[in-house]
């Protein structure tokens, strides 16, 4: 696919990825994936909620759009309020409720975001968040039919507990959240399991890696390809080994949690102590 078809819809940067899939840019702090099929649409991820999402995908398709969250971070689980059947695992609910989640909390997140350099969103002031539970639960194995296309949801424990992928094994498309991305995995705060979980997981999915050839990642760069797949089980390899040499990673931004990052070809995962092995 020409990943140079690429165009702005209200403030979001759009790009068709792969045959009726686009991604959806959310103002450099997200990115979100809409899968068109012949009776339905899928939207994984809302991002945070900063922009006039659904009426955006009003302009990409005409099909009913159902939500499916990828876990349940700010950046990719508080715009579900625009829709009314939004699926998430139940072991990552909690993020998106009080008391972990308040409209304070959201409110600061959007301030940080605007002060970034490579924010292209709008002004946030005075916005307030909008709470909605999901409607339904994911789990594993659970399938999203759309009419001539599914998608398959895989457990990733790791970052969160109840992360998620979505397969589609007959177009060869996996849609990884920050499961598999191009920037550090994190393992290192309470939302997160254990960098032991989190390989055990990725072994799964290395055993089904003939039925996917692009990996469509929640941030930055996308596609990507099956190489982060195997370079990050590495990485948690030398990690559970004792053979990691990590650096202090500075991510006092995102939480107070101490924070080591170590790297193996083209990833890396940031994590501590406490996140190596399961307790």
């Amino acid at each position: 696919m020409d990943n140079l078809n690429i165009r702005k819809i209200n403030d979001y940067v759009v790009q068709l990825v792969a045959d009726h899939i686009y991604a959806l840019d959310e103002f450099g702090v997200d990115i979100m994936y809409l899968v068109e099929g012949r009776e339905r649409a899928m939207l994984v991820d809302t991002g945070a909620g900063l922009g006039r999402l659904k009426e955006t995908l009003g302009i990409l398709t005409d099909k009913p759009v159902f939500v499916v969250n990828t876990h349940g971070h700010v950046d990719h689980a508080l715009g579900n309020y625009e829709f009314d059947e939004v699926y998430l695992s139940e072991r990552d609910g909690w993020m998106i409720e009080p008391p972990y989640m308040t409209n304070e909390k959201w409110q600061a997140f959007g301030v940080r975001q605007m002060k970034e350099p490579a924010y292209t969103g709008p002004d946030l002031a005075g916005r307030n968040l909008c709470f909605h539970k999901p409607s339904g639960n994911i789990t594993e194995g659970m399938r999203f039919d759309l009419g001539d296309r599914a998608f398959e949801a895989i457990g990733i424990s790791g970052h969160t507990a109840g992360s998620m992928v979505f397969l589609d094994s007959k177009n060869r498309i996996l849609i990884s959240g920050d499961s598999i991305v191009s920037t550090p995995i994190l393992i290192f705060d309470t939302y997160s399991t254990s960098v032991e979980e989190y390989l055990k997981d990725l072994k799964k999915l290395a055993a089904r890696q003939e039925e996917f050839d692009l990996i469509l990642p929640g941030h930055y760069l996308r596609p990507i390809g099956k190489r982060y797949l195997f370079d990050l089980m590495e990485c948690a390899e030398e990690i559970l080994a004792g053979n990691a040499r990590p650096e202090p990673g500075d991510f006092g931004h995102m939480s107070s949690e101490p924070a080591l990052i170590h790297r193996y070809g083209q990833a890396s995962i940031v994590y501590n102590e406490k996140h190596i092995f399961t307790l």
